[in-house]
């Protein structure tokens, strides 16, 4: 669990670690999301189903009383609200707690609980050391990604930066390549930016800045990669998309970008435009500088 380097990698090992560990019990890992109001499942193992996928931190007594919580037949403990059974089966849920933070739970479920009273009880010194490797894999998982997202994000906008934009698109550049595929780049260019920056402020002016980046994420589709290329310079690229489909997103985006109203402390900011230039692979080139500096050039032209 310690190499594993994504979190899709870790929850593959922990499903299968789990059923050979704890034969006969099936279970969940459920992660706390960044913004802390939802927890949602992300591995699954064994034949039966007891809790919801997702729910809010409240939902679990665990995660409320920030210790392990055991409910089942003929107790009086509460059941926590994310159970969906109707009590016939014990379960644990525990708190997966590292470095200061916690993660998640560890959910497990014994569908004979009546008939087994020491279910939980005869497990109990292995599950300690599970769920203690499994909180600090976890964690260390969850730094390290933020480390990465840190190294290729620009921090202003949450757009990847031009690092990232050039890393992937040489490679998507390849693998077009390879399907016989066509890709297009637009190259955007905030119209005036030092002038409005100059009239409003360097606040007004990241508002900008932010909301063009945000038109541009919403005219995404999943498997492009949007960018802020530099200052008041953006990147999108779209791997499948052809010069006249570039064209065509390019001016959908230059109609949205012309169309927000942004104000900043009472004061309307005004209309603004922004300047277009789109490339595309095979016709403009076979590599990325050939690509953005055609894109470029066509911003002027």
């Amino acid at each position: 669990l310690q190499a594993c380097v994504t979190f899709p990698e870790a929850f593959s090992v922990v499903g299968t670690a789990m059923t050979e560990f704890l034969g006969g019990l099936s279970g969940s890992v459920h992660l706390t999301s960044a913004s802390r109001n939802l927890v949602e499942e992300m591995a699954h193992w064994g034949d039966v189903r007891s809790s919801v996928n997702q729910f809010a931190p409240e939902d679990c007594w665990a995660l409320r009383r920030g210790q392990e919580h055991v409910a089942g037949p003929g107790m009086l403990t509460p059941r926590c609200a994310h159970i969906t059974e109707n009590g016939k089966k014990g379960y644990v849920c525990m708190p997966l707690a590292a470095q200061g933070e916690t993660l998640g739970i560890l959910h497990l479920c014994e569908p004979n609980a009546a008939e087994k009273p020491q279910w939980l009880a005869e497990r109990q010194q292995i599950l300690r050391g599970v769920v203690d490797t499994l909180a600090l894999a976890l964690a260390n998982l969850r730094l390290r990604e933020t480390l990465r997202q840190q190294s290729i994000r620009d921090p202003n906008t949450g757009l990847f930066n031009r690092r990232y934009l050039e890393e992937t698109s040489s490679r998507e550049l390849r693998r077009m390549e390879r399907s016989s595929q066509p890709l297009a780049i637009i190259m955007l260019d905030v119209d005036h930016f030092k002038q409005f920056n100059d009239t409003f402020g360097h606040e007004a002016g990241d508002l900008v800045l932010k909301q063009v980046a945000a038109t541009l994420i919403e005219h995404a589709r999943d498997s492009d990669v949007v960018s802020r290329y530099g200052g008041e310079e953006f990147a999108l690229v779209m791997p499948g998309a052809s010069l006249e489909e570039g064209a065509q997103r390019a001016e959908a985006l230059r109609q949205a970008i012309k169309q927000l109203h942004l104000a900043h402390r009472g004061r309307t900011l005004g209309t603004v435009t922004a300047s277009f230039g789109v490339a595309a692979y095979p016709e403009h080139g076979a590599g990325w500088a050939e690509l953005t500096n055609a894109a470029d050039h066509a911003q002027y032209d």
